[in-house]
Parts: structure tokens; sequence; C-alpha cells
């Protein structure tokens, strides 16, 4: 499919929940919109088709006040977060919501309290294609509608090269098609939605990990930060390079498929230990597991971390939510190790036996004692309680990092637009989803939501680009 016309009020690069909510808005305030889709698949893979679906503002359901919000995304990110970013997701979180509704995207409330708004039919817990026909599946078919009905275009198979200004300060873009055609569109504005960097080596060594082929790509793998390149080019800003939403997964996901995107060993490790090769925690395991994913990714091995955990850690969090390990990590015939003796199982595992022993029996005294803090690394219980390692049998399981977008990315303001290192907006461009940065991340690798920011942002891009771009 080619655009049937050059010229357009807006152009938007990827059709992730991002991109097309900012799309199918522009198109319902009236604006020219075409999206651009490098995939030339009907069902082309995003992020947004992997989703569990789970709408929530770091952690807390949407419906609560925007100042409760606020403040959570503040704390949880130990104010790193961008202010008027923060505000903007939390003033208007459920609004973002209750547009999607408008359009006849389902939602349904689960079991815990930040799960009131989740994509019908849910996808909480699913391998393989489980997401076909599913929450995000279904919400991206219902925007792809929803755009055709506005005469907005997608064109699948239209990758997006560069982009550079024109003398009369208009977008042109170039692109390359799956049957490797050239062709030229203009636009007076262009929103870039083509989700993280994830995928690209390169990029992940700059700040995520020097050994990227060591963390697991718990993604789509369709994000390789195309668009962050193209800002670059054009002397705009990047936030950071650091910090990844994902989660602790069995290291035998590179070789076993039904062992991602789930189940999860976050609890584990959190409620337990994580420790190196030579027996050695090298991490807070009470900030959780999406900072722990984050710390496995950066030492020299990625792949020689295990989570430490007893009997009551297996059985009492180890089925906390749908995306836990216990026995659905067993099922899939992940590695571990399992016996009465750690000393033996270090062994086994390949740990340095003496060292996690008395690694173990420190951080057992200093937690009878209260005096986790003392512990090096310090150990708090932000995300959850320690548990003691005490009762048999114990557990080794061996982890990777699992990554799913990066938080890092493209400079943005609360409006969207994108930055230059001066903090000036640039003409016409505007970025919203995964490939931003500024909100999520942080020392303690704050996780606010892909979904919430995504959905907010995009129609924020929409609304001020009817507005003021136009």
């Amino acid at each position: 499919m080619h655009a049937k016309q050059k010229n357009f009020d807006l152009a938007v690069v990827g059709a992730g929940i991002a991109g097309m909510v900012s799309a199918v808005r522009a198109c319902e305030l009236g604006l020219s919109v075409v999206v651009l889709e490098k995939s030339s698949d009907d069902k082309y893979m995003c992020n947004t088709r992997l989703t569990s679906g789970v709408f929530h503002c770091a952690l807390q359901s949407p419906s609560q006040s925007a100042q409760a919000l606020n403040e959570k995304i503040m704390a949880d990110t130990d104010e790193f977060a961008d202010m008027k970013q923060a505000q903007t997701i939390s003033s208007n979180a459920l609004a973002s919501i209750r547009w999607l509704q408008s359009l006849g995207i389902r939602f349904i409330k689960g079991s815990q309290h930040y799960y009131e708004f989740i994509l019908s039919p849910p996808t909480l817990f699913h391998q393989h294609q489980g997401w076909l026909n599913k929450g995000g599946d279904l919400l991206l078919d219902v925007l792809e509608k929803k755009l055709l009905e506005h005469e907005g275009q997608l064109l699948r198979g239209h990758q997006v090269m560069s982009l550079n200004y024109t003398p009369q300060d208009l977008l042109e873009i170039d692109i390359v098609s799956k049957q490797h055609e050239r062709s030229k569109l203009n636009a007076k504005n262009v929103v870039i939605a083509d989700g993280g960097f994830q995928s690209n080596p390169t990029y992940l060594q700059k700040g995520i990990s020097k050994s990227p082929d060591k963390v697991f790509q718990r993604n789509s793998k369709a994000s390789m930060g195309d668009g962050m390149r193209m800002v670059l080019d054009l002397g705009g800003a990047v936030s950071s390079y650091e910090n990844f939403y994902g989660h602790l997964l069995s290291k035998d996901a590179f070789t076993n498929e039904h062992l991602w995107p789930n189940p999860w060993l976050d609890a584990i490790a959190g409620a337990g230990m994580l420790v190196n090769e030579s027996g050695e925690r090298f991490a807070n395991e009470g900030l959780g597991g999406i900072y722990l994913a984050n710390q496995v990714a950066k030492l020299d091995n990625p792949l020689g971390a295990f989570a430490i955990a007893d009997e009551c850690i297996w059985r009492e969090r180890g089925n906390l939510n749908m995306q836990g390990p216990n026995p659905k990590l067993i099922d899939a015939g992940a590695t571990f190790f399992k016996g009465d003796s750690l000393f033996e199982l270090a062994h086994q595992a390949g740990i340095d036996a003496d060292r996690l022993l008395q690694t173990v029996n420190d951080y057992n005294t200093q937690l009878k004692q209260r005096a986790l803090h003392t512990l090096t690394p310090r150990r708090t219980q932000d995300k959850g309680p320690a548990y003691p390692i005490v009762k048999k049998p114990f557990y080794i399981f061996p982890v990777c990092a699992g990554i799913t977008y990066t938080m890092g990315g493209i400079q943005i303001n609360e409006h969207a637009q994108v930055l230059n290192p001066t903090h000036s907006p640039m003409k016409g461009l505007f970025a919203v989803g995964a490939c931003t940065g500024g909100l999520e991340g942080g020392p303690k690798t704050g996780y606010v939501g892909g979904l919430i920011k995504s959905a907010v942002m995009g129609l924020q891009a929409a609304q001020f680009i009817s507005k003021f771009s136009q």
C-alpha cells in the first residue's frame, strides 16, 4: 500500500499503542494522518501485542486521585521523574482509559489492588501466541479500525530511515518499503513511537549491559532505537541510556520458549537472596524484581546470577500472582537445584559454596537482629518482606535479566515535544511511549507503567498538535 497523498498534518512512526493513540486522536481532531509501520505483517509484532494488559500508574489504580498518583510516581522514582511529565501522567491516567473505553476497548477488573483496569480478554499469563485475540492484540485492532474510519492511513512495510527539515520547516520523511523502494512524505508534525532501544546491542552497551547478548529479549524484538537515532541526527537530546523495565527469568529462557515472557522469579529473589557465582550478594533485594533485573544485566557476567530461597519463600512467595514461578517454572522444565544442603546445592550450581554459606548466615543473623541495613549491599524491604533462609528444602534458581523496554530515550516535555540539548522544543517533532525518557528510571529503577505512559502521552501529543502546531 502506498500513501494516497504526500503531505500530512501528522505522520506517526510506529503502530503500537502509543503511536496509534496519537494517530486516532489526531484524526478525531480533524488532522490528516499517516502511520508508518516497518513490519508488513497484518499482526505486526510490537510489545503492545505481548502486554499483560494492566493499566496501572506506578502500581496504583489510575482511579486514585491525581495527587496520590503523582506522589507515588515521585516516590518510586526517588524524585528522578521529570515533575511536569509526572503531573501529566497522574492527572490524565484515568481520562486516557475512559477515552479508550469510548472507542469500544474493553477492560475487566482483577484481584490485586492495582488491577482495576485490565485489557479484555486478559493475558496476565501467556506463552507462545497466547496473545492472539486477547487484550493488546484486540486493542490494536480497534485502534486501526477507528483510524481508517476517520480516513487516516496505516502503511505497513514502510520503514522510516531519516527525518530532515525542509526550507519550509516541514519534516521530510525518507521511507523504504518492504520491496526496497524509496519514497518521501512531508508532514507538519511527526510523532515518533517506535518503542525503545531494547533490541539494539550497540545502544544497550551504553548503559544497560556490557554483555547485551546475555540479556534476554523479553519483548517483540522489533524496537531498535531507530527513532532515537533520527532524533540525535536532527540535533535532539536523549535523557539517558540506563534502566529498563523487565523481570528476572529462568536462565533457561534462552533455550526454552516455555519460560518467557513468564514466569518471573522476582518475588523469590525479593524475599530471599540474589547472589553471583562467588556466592556474594550484589544488589538490594528489597527494591524488587525490576531493579534486580537491571542489576543482573550490569554484572560482568549477566548469566552468573542465582536466586536463593527456602521452602517458606517458595511456598508463600512463589505464587503471589499469575506470573509467579510456583509451580509454572518447574512444570516448564527450568533448571533448578533443590535439597537439604545449601553447601551441596551450591556445588551443583557452580557457586562458591563456602562463601554462599557465609553470606546466608550473615543475612539470617542480621534479619533476626533487625539490622539488615548493616549488610553490604544494604537490604531494605521496600517492595516486600525479607524472609529467613532456614527451612529445608533449599532452592537455587539460575536467573537472567529479561528486558521488556528501555526507560531512557528521547527527551521530551509534558506535551511530548522532543527537546534539544538546551531543553527547547524542536519544531513539529514529538515522541511518545517507550522511545522516550525522563519519567521512569533513576537509582531505584522506578517503574510507572508502559501502557499508561503510552496512552496518556499519545493523547497529549495529538491534542497539542491540534491546538498549537498545525
